[in-house]
């Protein structure tokens, strides 16, 4: 599989991932998850991969403070 495959323009990205445009543009210009942000012929796409890892990190995140909260 190569790279490319995982790479949607930003654009596009809020039909396939379902997070708007507009805050997908502010994580970038306040330097939030710099590895989703692909530059390339002076445009920016989105890295669909790295997106679901941070999405399952953050899962996992929330079922370990439930753990630890007892819920």
């Amino acid at each position: 599989m190569s790279i490319l495959e995982n790479l949607i323009h930003i654009s596009d990205a809020p039909k396939a991932i379902h997070i708007a445009e507009k805050t997908l543009r502010n994580w970038r210009s306040q330097g939030l998850y710099p590895q989703i942000f692909v530059k390339l012929g002076g445009k920016v796409f989105i890295d669909i991969g790295e997106i679901e890892k941070i999405l399952q990190d953050q899962k996992d995140a929330a079922l370990d403070q439930s753990r630890r909260l007892g819920l």
